[in-house]
This record gives C-alpha cells, sequence and structure tokens, in this order.
C-alpha cells in the first residue's frame, strides 16, 4: 500500500457574512463557528477556521506566504464523530488525493479546538492565574487573566461566558510580547450544511486515527502484497555541522540494500518527510541514494541556528507499485545548520478577516527561558516475539521549566510510526503524547527515538531527545 502520512493539523472553513453572536447557556456548546488569526502550531503562525453542528466539525488550517514557503498551504478536515470518520484534503495541492479513514475518538483533537479543549486544558492555568480585568475581544465579552512562570508572562482572555480562550498572549523574560491565538468572528448561530460535505473522490485509509495519533496507510482496496525484494540493511550517511548563507541546500546522502532484484520506495526526512522515490534493483546488493533539502534562515527573533535530525526510510513494492506502512530506517545523532548574515526584515500580511482591518501580528519573540529538561519514551511492547504484525504504542513524556508551546517528534520508522506535533506545557511542566504503529516484519534497525523542544521550532539548542532499543523479532515475517 502506498505509504502516506496524515498530518492533522490545526482547523477551519471560508465563511461568508455570519449571523450575530447568540450566546451559549451551555458550558461546552455543539454548534458553532469562529476563526483563529495567529493560530500558533508545529508549521508556524497560521489561520484557523471552524465549524461545528453537533457531530460533525471542519477544520482547515491556511499558512500564508512567508519566509520558506512560496505558496499558500491550505489543509481541509472534517470529523463526522457519528459515523466514525476523519476526511483530509490538502485543497492547496489538488494532486495529492484526499483520504477517509475510521476515527474512534469521541472528540476532535483538544489542539484543534479551542471550545472543545478548554475543560481541560485551561484548568492548570486558571488554578494559578490572577484575574486582571474584563474586557471585550472582538465583541466577546473575557476575563483578563495572567500568570508569571520563571519569568515567562502568559495573558489570556478567558470567554465569560464560555470558559474558553479568545486571545493569548506571551512575555519571555526580556523579550517582545507575542500573540499566540486570537479567536474572531465568533458566532454560535449554525453554520450552513453545505460546510459539512465531504470531499469526494477520497481513498479509503485503512488503520485508525484518534485524537492522540493515527496509524493509517493508504488502501488501494485490496491488502498490499508481499513485495518483490525485501530491504535488508538502510544507513544514512552522517552531515557535518554547515555554518554558512541561508537558504542552506544541504545534500543527505544513504544507501540501501536488499536481497533480490525490484523496486524500493524510499524517503529522507528531517523534521518532516520529504517527497518520496524509488530505486530499482536488478539483483541483490547496495545502492546509494540522495537527496537535497533546502532549509531558510529562521525569522527574524529566532535566532540563527536549526538543529536538524534526519531519518532515511526504505520499503520494498510489489508488483504493483504500492508497499506497505512498515520502513526499514536510519537515522544519526543530527547536525545543526548556522546562518550567517543579516535577517530578513518579518513580512507584513493582511489578516484573513474581511471585517476591520486589524493590526499586523507582532513579530514572533524569541525563544524564552523555558527548556525541555527532559525527555522520555516508553515502547509497548519493546520486547516480542512471535507472529506479525503486531501494534506497537509508544508513549512520550516531556518535562520543562516552565510552562508554553512545545514540538514533538516520533522517529519510529522501525515500527511504522513516524509522527510529530505540537503540544502545550502547562504549569506543571509536563506533557504526555502518545502515538501508535505496527510491526510487519522484524526491524533492521532495532530502535526509536522520541524528540521535544520548545517553539520556535528553529531554535532547537533546548530540544532533547531519547532512544529505546527494541528487541522485537517476527517469527513468521523475518
Amino acid at each position: 500500500m502506498r505509504r502516506s502520512k496524515t498530518h492533522l493539523l490545526t482547523p477551519f472553513i471560508v465563511f461568508t457574512a455570519l449571523t450575530p453572536c447568540l450566546w451559549p447557556q451551555t458550558s461546552v456548546p455543539q454548534v458553532y463557528s469562529y476563526i483563529q488569526d495567529p493560530a500558533t502550531g508545529v508549521m508556524g503562525l497560521s489561520v484557523v477556521k471552524v465549524a461545528r453542528d453537533g457531530p460533525k466539525e471542519a477544520i482547515d488550517q491556511i499558512l500564508p506566504v512567508g519566509p520558506g514557503r512560496a505558496k499558500e498551504f491550505h489543509n481541509h478536515i472534517l470529523y463526522d464523530l457519528q459515523a466514525h470518520k476523519i476526511y483530509t484534503k490538502l485543497v492547496s495541492d489538488p494532486s495529492v488525493p484526499c483520504s477517509v479513514m475510521t476515527y474512534t475518538s469521541p472528540a476532535v483533537p483538544d489542539e484543534f479546538d479551542v471550545i472543545t479543549a478548554s475543560a481541560d486544558s485551561m484548568k492548570d492555568f486558571l488554578a494559578h492565574a490572577q484575574l486582571l480585568r474584563r474586557e471585550t475581544v472582538n465583541g466577546i465579552p473575557a476575563k483578563v487573566m495572567e500568570l508569571t512562570a520563571d519569568q515567562m508572562k502568559v495573558t489570556a482572555w478567558i470567554a465569560d461566558p464560555g470558559g474558553f480562550p479568545v486571545k493569548e498572549v506571551i512575555v519571555p523574560p526580556g523579550g517582545a510580547a507575542t500573540t499566540m491565538l486570537e479567536v474572531k468572528q465568533l458566532s454560535f448561530a449554525r453554520p450552513p450544511a453545505s460546510a459539512f460535505a465531504p470531499p469526494t473522490g477520497c481513498k479509503e485509509v485503512s488503520g485508525e486515527a484518534t485524537a492522540t495519533g493515527a496509524h493509517a496507510e493508504f488502501s488501494t482496496g485490496a491488502p498490499a502484497s508481499k513485495p518483490t525484494v525485501n530491504v535488508a540493511a538502510v544507513k544514512l550517511d552522517s552531515v557535518s555541522n554547515y555554518t554558512g548563507p541561508c537558504p542552506a541546500h544541504i545534500k543527505f546522502t544513504g544507501t540501501i540494500t536488499t536481497d533480490g532484484p525490484g523496486k524500493v520506495f524510499y524517503q529522507f526526512g528531517a523534521g518532516k518527510m520529504e517527497p518520496g522515490d524509488t530505486v530499482t534493483f536488478t539483483a541483490a546488493g547496495t545502492k546509494t541514494v540522495s537527496h537535497v533539502v533546502t532549509f531558510n534562515k529562521p525569522d527574524p527573533g529566532f535566532g540563527d541556528q536549526i538543529g536538524v535530525y534526519p531519518i532515511l526510510e526504505a520499503v520494498g513494492e510489489d508488483a504493483s507499485g504500492n508497499h506497505d506502512a512498515s520502513m526499514q530506517g536510519s537515522n544519526n545523532s543530527g547536525f545543526t545548520i548556522t546562518c550567517t548574515g543579516t535577517a530578513a526584515a518579518a513580512p507584513a500580511r493582511p489578516p484573513y478577516s474581511p471585517s476591520t482591518p486589524q493590526a499586523v501580528p507582532p513579530a514572533p519573540a524569541p525563544a524564552g527561558n523555558a527548556r525541555v529538561t527532559s525527555v522520555a519514551i516508553q515502547v509497548t511492547p519493546q520486547h516480542y516475539t512471535g507472529a506479525c504484525p503486531v501494534a506497537v504504542k509508544l508513549v512520550g513524556t516531556l518535562k520543562t521549566d516552565g510552562p508554553g508551546p512545545a514540538y514533538f517528534q516520533f522517529q519510529a520508522g522501525a515500527v511504522g510510526a513516524n509522527n510529530s506535533g505540537a503540544v502545550n506545557v502547562g504549569a506543571d511542566g509536563t506533557a504526555t503524547v502518545t502515538n501508535e504503529g505496527q510491526v510487519r516484519r522484524t526491524p533492521q534497525v532495532q530502535s526509536v527515538r522520541f524528540l521535544a523542544g520548545m517553539e520556535p521550532r528553529g531554535h532547537q539548542e533546548n530540544a532533547k531527545w531519547m532512544d529505546a532499543e527494541l528487541d522485537i523479532h517476527c517469527t513468521n515475517a523475518p
């Protein structure tokens, strides 16, 4: 089966004129729509639009043109909680097929919807924050709350009534204020039914998605046949640290060894997986593959250094050109890119809101004092000998010395579970994320890695990682 990574990103849909806001009396409303601009995630500042009508919720994320992004990114996700389905369509790239897969959680992921996530996500903050005043944000009455921890000041405007955040500003020590989120055009009128129409032409994806992660692979209607060739080994060459002008064009090189003739699908990754390619073997042996990845200079205030943790994965294809999701992988300890020269000025962009013009959001502030102090990864099962496929669960834990947004990566190609995302760390300084994978044959690389750091992603000297050694052997699929 053709392998796919379903990146469930933050939410939205495009609205025309919205009716006046009618304030609900329940603590968790079931019908609403809003625009979140800005929204902050692992891919940077974005515009998120959300529409919900009971068990159906449509979520879009738009990342505008900016440094390192010559084209607008637009992803559309539709959750049907009653039918237990999730539809994903990359609107900005029609060549990427729409997908539909099973979704088993009772709600959308917390990070996608500030209203449904408010009960848990705001609990620690509200328990320690101080009430400053009451004011209105974009027509929404709110309580202004403030919390300072480890010299990081977080100010949040909490809808009253409602109890969900409508604006959040952080000020790191010695840094400028950064707006992390702001809710606009909030309405509790029922969105049009057309907002929840499933995209057409979606491919069925086997596997299962939940609010905490997904194990997925595109299905062409039938299980993948046995590959015509097996990957015996994958090796990623180490990359030297780079200091020089940016954009930096870094060449990744690796080798793939097979047990016979056939075609192999492979991918390089560095934070995200690059487009895949294939290499053909006429006989058993080793071939060298390479790929050039471009790294842009971080935005102003994000420092001049980028931490990179590359990976190379490969898997044999069957006679129809399909492959399964379990890939042999190789990664190394990473390298750094130090960009020289003066950073370009932060580009201004108009807000997406068609209403009264708003001020351009301030440029991202430098990283604050909050740092990831330790990470841990647990793999279940870590030791296994028996029939495959076997499901594998990964639990990553990160501890920080202060609250704030963090990012994480599971570099777990050995168990078909490469994944990345974002998580907000509360005042207690601890966050846990989970991921799921599946082993179909004995992994050639018997290790997985969990990496985490504080946002912004391009400022990675505070990132930490931990590897877990595996002992997994498939008796029916060596």
